[in-house]
């Protein structure tokens, strides 16, 4: 007989009146609204910045996932994935399902990104991925996940909901 285990993600939000900012689980944390990440991914791409955007957040999340699994004393691999994928949710950022992960390559999916939606209210479609944000979000996920170093990843869209796919699918390779 098998045993379901419901998992949990743990979040402590709070908020420092004086200084403005929110933080969960005491990281300083900015809450995610679509339209002004649309905004700031047009300015990358318009300064051929697109990279920066993508190597802060796999920077700022590494850090806020291994610190959480650490914390939390989260050593199984499955139980990694299904918080991290929750991260990402609770950082307003969509959802994620990773369809195949191993030490080399991994394909994650999103039906729901919030960059990507945010981009289409304002000016529909697009020729090009945009969520930069979250290949970065996916390398830091992967890297945390396996206990690699940061920076172990590369993170392609392959497929864009900017684009007119029904999902965002990213590749990740090791670099």
């Amino acid at each position: 007989m098998a045993n379901f285990v419901k998992t949990e993600l743990k979040v402590k939000h709070t908020f420092n009146q004086r200084l403005k900012r929110h933080y969960l689980n005491d990281i300083q944390s900015v809450y995610h609204c679509h339209h002004y990440s649309a905004l700031y991914t047009q300015l990358a791409i318009d300064a051929n910045e697109e990279a920066l955007l993508a190597t802060a957040a796999e920077e700022n999340f590494y850090v806020m996932l291994i610190n959480y699994f650490k914390e939390n004393n989260v050593e199984d691999i499955e139980l990694k994935v299904i918080l991290a994928c929750e991260y990402y949710s609770v950082l307003g950022l969509g959802s994620l399902t990773v369809d195949v992960l191993s030490n080399n390559m991994s394909i994650v999916s999103s039906e729901n990104s919030h960059i990507e939606l945010g981009w289409i209210k304002k000016w529909k479609n697009y020729d090009k991925p945009v969520n930069y944000i979250g290949c970065g979000y996916v390398s830091a996920m992967l890297s945390a996940v396996l206990n690699h170093p940061i920076g172990t990843f590369e993170t392609v869209e392959l497929q864009s909901i900017v684009m007119g796919s029904e999902k965002t699918i990213f590749k990740s390779y090791v670099k």
